[in-house]
Order: structure tokens, then C-alpha cells, then sequence
């Protein structure tokens, strides 16, 4: 049976809620866990005090702590800055130990056009055959993300980056709402079976005419759950769903809370 979890980055909490407030909100709104993020200042200067802190309003609070994610990789490509990357992952896996996450979350590089795209294939792979002899050392594995980079936009790409690398240690970080409009995400799922680690949900809409676009909460745009259901059901999926969706203007608190009644909507939960 799935659990669910809620992530923060940059949502569904604004940065005016501390991560402290965040988690006993999300712990009374009834999620059973929380996806912390490494920030500028971890890169910077590690601070395991800072994570046992966490760890312990999480344990407090009864929440699960399944991943470690990040938003740093944007600031650090692995196709151009493998040296800078590899640091976000030892810093991310460092906390993921402290926390006793399972899985950290790797944005797999950005296109640059200078460069062709079997190079990026290339790179990315050879990056993260070294990222994942560090995730070993920390007992952690690592997810790729399938976001909008411009580059390994289906699932035959992303398996073929799997298959490059080659390691056990290395799976998928599958988000759902980041394969629309270009693909469809119940063609995703039995492609990658047991290879998906970690789920982020979210909704992705597109209006008559595609004049409006945007992310959103789930049920709430153009993604088919019910097939996304069954599609995770048919790879017996049991790990997490956490939702990554933006907040509203109006309420911190009420994305998270919308975002989990979805989801048992969807679930039947």
C-alpha cells in the first residue's frame, strides 16, 4: 500500500513556513511523512546539527523522513559542473544517513547547446556511476527526476541512461506532472517498473487552445489518475507519494491540505 508523504522545496509551503511548522502541519493534516531539502547553506557548511534537529521533531511528530530532495542542481549542472554536483549529492546523502532517508534526489543535468545529445548521455551517466559509488558509502540510493531539462524527455531515454550506468545504486525519482504535455505518465510506469524509487506527484494543465498552462494540485489538470493508479498498482509500487504542487496566494497551509485529500480521493483511501 502506497504512503503518503509531503515534499518541500519551494512547495506547497511558501518560504515563510519554517520547516519545523511545515512538518506538524503536515503531520496534523494526516501525512505519514516528509521530504526535507538541502539548501545553499548545507552545500556551504554541512551542519549535522541542523538534521538531527529535524530528525528529531520528525520522530516527535511521528513522521517518516523517505528522502532527501533538492533544488541546487539547477545551480549546479551535471552535464557542465560534474566536480559542483557531485558535492550537492554528498552533502544530500550525508543528511539522508542522519535522517535515515532511503532515497536522494538527483536532477540528471540540463541541455546546453554546445554539446550533442549523445555527450549528454555521456556525461550524465559517467556522473552518476560516481555519484553512486557515494551514495553506496552513505547506504543511501539515488533517484533521477525526470523534469523539464531538455533532455531524456521519455521513458526509453531514461532507461537507456539506467541501462548506461548500470548500477543497483541508482534508480528513478518518477514525477508524475513533469511528463505532461510531451508524454503521458501511465506510459511511463511499466517501462520503468521497479526501477521507480520515489513518486512526486502533481497536476498539469492544459486549457482549449493551450493558452494556459501550470502545475497544479491532482484532479485538478489534464493527468489521467486513474490510470496512473493502476499503473503503479500493476508495478506493485509501495513506497511513497509526495505532492510537489504550488501554494495558494491566499493560505500556506491549504495546497498541502488540498493535495491530500487527492490524493486519497485517488487511492480510495
Amino acid at each position: 500500500m502506497v504512503k503518503f508523504g509531503i515534499n518541500i522545496w519551494s512547495y506547497p509551503y511558501p518560504a515563510k513556513v519554517g520547516v519545523e511548522d511545515a512538518m506538524a502541519h503536515a503531520a496534523k493534516a494526516g501525512y505519514q511523512g516528509f521530504e526535507p531539502a538541502l539548501d545553499t547553506e548545507d552545500l556551504e557548511s554541512f551542519s549535522g546539527e541542523k538534521w538531527e534537529r529535524i530528525k528529531a521533531k520528525a520522530n516527535q511528530l511521528n513522521l517518516e523522513i523517505p528522502s532527501i530532495s533538492t533544488g541546487l542542481f539547477w545551480q549546479h549542472n551535471v552535464i557542465t559542473e560534474p566536480e559542483a554536483a557531485l558535492r550537492v549529492v554528498e552533502a544530500e546523502c550525508k543528511a539522508a544517513k542522519i535522517m535515515g532517508a532511503q532515497v536522494v534526489l538527483v536532477v540528471p543535468g540540463t541541455a546546453v547547446p554546445d554539446l550533442s545529445y549523445e555527450e549528454h548521455f555521456k556525461r550524465a551517466a559517467d556522473w552518476l556511476c560516481k555519484a553512486a559509488s557515494i551514495a553506496r558509502e552513505h547506504g543511501v540510493k539515488i533517484g533521477v527526476e525526470n523534469v523539464w531539462n531538455r533532455i531524456f524527455p521519455g521513458p526509453l531515454d531514461f532507461l537507456k541512461l539506467l541501462d548506461m550506468v548500470g548500477d543497483e545504486s541508482v534508480g528513478v525519482y518518477f514525477d508524475v506532472g513533469n511528463t505532461l504535455p510531451h508524454s503521458l505518465p501511465e506510459h511511463w510506469i511499466p517501462l520503468l517498473g521497479k526501477r521507480i524509487l520515489q513518486v512526486h506527484v502533481k497536476d498539469y494543465c492544459i486549457t482549449a487552445g493551450g493558452l494556459t498552462r501550470g502545475f497544479g494540485i491532482p484532479l485538478n489538470g489534464d493527468v489521467n489518475w486513474p490510470a496512473v493508479r493502476k499503473a503503479l498498482v500493476g508495478i506493485d509500487y509501495v513506497g511513497y507519494l509526495l505532492p510537489e504542487v504550488p501554494p495558494y496566494p491566499g493560505d500556506p497551509y491549504k495546497a498541502a491540505e488540498d493535495a491530500l485529500s487527492s490524493l486519497r480521493k485517488i487511492f480510495n483511501r
